[in-house]
């Protein structure tokens, strides 16, 4: 993953969480876990769109 689409990603996040790891599965794609100001993890699914923008969805 690019800076760019990185920032797309954090940009997305609801307030107080922060990105833990980055990762692909073995399912395919590139998940993303992160924190919030609990520890709690939530897990995200990462979509590319045809202009490699990246957007998340809560797994």
């Amino acid at each position: 993953m690019t800076e760019k689409q990185i920032k797309q990603i954090k940009s997305q996040l609801p307030q107080g969480e922060r990105i833990d790891r980055m990762y692909t599965a073995f399912e395919g794609g590139i998940r993303v876990i992160t924190k919030d100001a609990n520890g709690r993890e939530v897990r995200y699914n990462v979509i590319f769109d045809a202009d490699d923008n990246a957007s998340i969805k809560k797994f």
